[in-house]
């Protein structure tokens, strides 16, 4: 229910928010107030505002479940685990999504409530620790009966020697309080734990969504706590490496989890890479740059141990790296968790800790595990059925411990899963997420900023796969473009003059059919034999459709590409992404109206500017621009060709040169410049040859040649010479055949030079493989 003073759950059907004497809780009568007062539909709005919000960091776009932990099934354990990668249907090119929610009421913990809490989880990442020493060393546990050796060593991983560093860095714990009060373990992930991007994103989300309530409850912050991570994993670095390059293995965009995967590689300052980026040579680990290989010394993995090395387990897959267990072995690279701590992860292990902390530790395991017959606490959940209505549900709460030189940290917040009715706490269906405050306690001191290692500059160190995605989202998005405007212009002049496709000799709606089939890629001569008998404004409305389906197939691959390198890109870029992949459906669901069509033309020229804007210019940018200009100069060859290069008829030509001038977004230039009807020539001159005109082919031309310079790539640049040799091609207006003739010489002196740049590119800097081997006959 709603009070004057905000929100006040009712008394009797909240455990979290009311006491057992029936009185509201402290903490949950300052949050009430610190959210303050509101009016009908306010609770609606907010969670309308964080679903926007996620859309920004790019949960709207990118493919990912609300499972936060995706483990292969084990013989030994008989837990039901996670949403499984390999079931995502984006290996069919669905650039859809599944997003979580936030609930915009939070889960509140008081400050006492949350330090015994805090205790509890500290000590079993102690217990958890001191376990994998034992088993990978004197095997006391065993020797002593605390565990059974069937439950040690029946997992099909096995643990292997550890040449230095912790076996756990990053940890997380499911936890689960019962209507008594009392909080129980319900699992432990050590083995890639995911939910900390989760959280700092849930945290950033509900800051903006209620900042008054966040500042006035005094909710301890979290947002130090990546950087906590990043101090842990980079001490983990093989003696010897004072500066050691980290990245983040993840399992890729198909990975349920990898919208946090790259939250927390951009949070971190590291390179997200996949396990096609790796290769192990010499007992070191290798990322495949773009200027060759360069040395990796620490892996942060979120790829699980079942699929991370295809040479000591069963598994395999994209993200697998051969031999890499071999190299941390060795001491050549430090894996952030070990390899092997699946194996604790298990119901069956969980039995045996509270021995395993009296043998090893003598100590008493604070927390106990979660009984099948405990009944939940509730706490109150927005449920969207009504507006500004509260219903009760329960919560699993997932902490999140790092280890660190300065000690074992626990992030004074979390993520809350909501249950749906019948889901075992294990396995969460819903996907509503709370953010969680701590609340109550004294003020958090922000950790000092301590250097531990000397300060590199790995700015031109770019990954070979980011690269080739950066490249071809360039090219996805000038193609989309090309698309988009095509559309938007034939399809507007056709609605405002139907009478353009009776017009002369039919010289405009057949100019207009090969510019439609050019933005598609398709042979401007294209085989009519089926559409020869159709009245000529039908055939336009077919290849308006057509091209419409091109656009929203162009769109999800700039979304697929972007997918990708989410570390590259501004939390801006994100949101945009996320309307064009709304945008999308409707484009593929009935003709778009021109509305739709301008939307998805300002969010491509949004991702433009922000390319040039919010873009360092290093060799990740160059990458994209190079895309980009590349498929703008070919694009703006197959509408010169496709509307210049026809036999128009006098009374045709003037409105289809509009048409290319428009498709290429130089009319109102053409217009303010020359103030007269349309000469080719003067066309020839503004989309040709004028360098000032940023649609121009030689404005692309120079950009190209600065990409091959600054790449210090000869065959390149010897390329686009040969282009802008092309391009030189003399104009001859005088008649329709001498003007075919002259257009068709111009593109075709351009467009080879430029498509064996384009093949170029991919065999010089993406397609080199990453150990060439000869084979022949014996």
């Amino acid at each position: 229910m709603l009070g004057r003073g905000g929100y006040v759950p009712t008394r009797d059907r909240f455990d979290e928010a009311v006491a057992p004497d029936g009185t509201l809780r402290p903490t949950w009568s300052e949050v009430g107030r610190s959210l303050g007062a509101t009016r009908p539909g306010e609770l609606l709005e907010r969670q309308r505002q964080a679903d926007r919000m996620l859309d920004a960091e790019g949960a709207g776009h990118l493919i990912h479940e609300l499972t936060f932990d995706v483990r292969p099934g084990d013989a030994s354990d008989g837990d039901a685990r996670d949403g499984d990668a390999r079931d995502s249907d984006a290996r069919d090119g669905d650039a859809g999504s599944r997003p979580w929610r936030i609930d915009p009421v939070p889960l509140v913990l008081a400050h006492d409530d949350f330090d015994q809490l805090a205790a509890g989880a500290m000590q079993r990442m102690r217990v958890l620790e001191a376990l994998l020493v034992d088993l990978a060393g004197n095997q006391q546990v065993i020797r002593t009966g605390t565990i059974p050796p069937q439950v040690a060593f029946g997992s099909s991983i096995q643990l292997l020697p550890l040449p230095g560093g912790r076996w756990i860095v990053h940890y997380a714990l499911d936890v689960a309080r019962t209507a008594s009060g009392e909080w129980r373990v319900v699992q432990d992930l050590i083995d890639s734990p995911a939910g900390m991007g989760y959280a700092l994103l849930n945290r950033s989300v509900l800051a903006r969504v209620t900042p008054d309530g966040v500042r006035r409850s005094g909710a301890a912050p979290i947002g130090s706590f990546a950087a906590m991570l990043r101090r842990g994993i980079t001490a983990q670095s093989p003696l010897g490496r004072r500066s050691p390059r980290t990245v983040v293995l993840t399992g890729g965009p198909l990975h349920p989890t990898y919208v946090e995967q790259s939250y927390l590689a951009t949070q971190m300052g590291f390179h997200l890479a996949e396990g096609g980026d790796l290769v192990v040579r010499q007992n070191r680990v290798w990322l495949r740059a773009l200027d060759g290989v360069e040395p990796v010394d620490v892996i942060y993995r979120r790829v699980e141990d079942e699929r991370l090395d295809p040479l000591v387990t069963r598994g395999s897959g994209p993200s697998s790296i051969p031999a890499i267990t071999w190299a941390a072995q060795a001491g050549g690279v430090a894996l952030a968790n070990a390899f092997g701590t699946h194996l604790l992860e298990t119901s069956a292990m969980s039995a045996f800790l509270p021995a395993v902390a009296s043998t090893l530790l003598g100590e008493t395991l604070q927390l106990p595990q979660l009984d099948p017959d405990d009944q939940l606490a509730t706490t109150p959940v927005y449920a969207g059925a009504r507006l500004d209505s509260l219903a009760p549900g329960c919560v699993v709460l997932r902490l999140q411990l790092v280890a660190s030189p300065d000690g074992i940290a626990v992030m004074r917040g979390g993520v809350g899963r909501v249950l749906a009715a019948g889901d075992r706490p294990t396995n969460p269906t819903a996907r509503l997420a709370k953010d969680v405050w701590i609340v109550g306690g004294p003020p958090v001191a922000m950790p000092p900023r301590i250097m531990s290692h000397p300060q590199v500059d790995f700015g031109g160190s770019v990954p070979k796969r980011a690269a080739d995605s950066l490249f071809w989202m360039g090219r996805a998005a000038e193609r989309a473009e090309v698309a988009a405007r095509t559309i938007r212009v034939i399809g507007g002049q056709l609605q405002q003059d139907p009478s353009l496709v009776a017009l002369g000799t039919g010289g405009w709606s057949h100019g207009a059919l090969s510019m439609l089939r050019a933005a598609q890629s398709r042979s401007i001569v294209a085989d009519d034999q089926q559409m020869e008998n159709v009245p000529p404004v039908d055939r336009l409305h077919h290849e308006l459709v057509s091209t419409q389906t091109t656009l929203a197939a162009h769109i999800a691959e700039l979304v697929q590409a972007a997918t990708s390198v989410r570390e590259f890109l501004s939390t801006t870029t994100g949101r945009v992404l996320g309307r064009l992949t709304r945008i999308r459906a409707d484009l593929l669901g009935a003709d778009a109206a021109a509305d739709d069509l301008d939307i998805v033309l300002v969010d491509l020229a949004a991702l433009a500017g922000l390319s040039l804007e919010s873009t360092v210019r290093g060799p990740a940018w160059r990458f994209l621009d190079l895309g980009r200009r590349l498929e703008r100069a070919l694009a703006l060859c197959g509408s010169l060709e496709a509307g210049m290069g026809v036999a128009a008829d006098a009374l045709s030509f003037q409105p289809l040169a509009e048409s290319v001038l428009s498709t290429n977004e130089s009319l109102v230039a053409y217009r303010r410049r020359y103030r007269s009807d349309v000469e080719l020539t003067a066309v020839v001159d503004l989309l040709v040859h004028d360098d000032s005109n940023p649609r121009s082919l030689a404005f692309q031309l120079d950009r190209l040649r600065e990409h091959m310079a600054s790449l210090a790539w000869r065959e390149g640049g010897d390329l686009v010479q040969r282009a802008s040799l092309g391009a030189l091609v003399p104009i001859d207006d005088a008649v329709a055949g001498g003007r075919q003739l002259s257009v068709d010489a111009l593109v075709l002196g351009v467009r080879g030079p430029l498509l064996e740049l384009s093949t170029a590119v991919s065999k010089r800097w993406f397609a080199d493989p990453v150990n060439p081997m000869v084979m022949g006959a014996r």
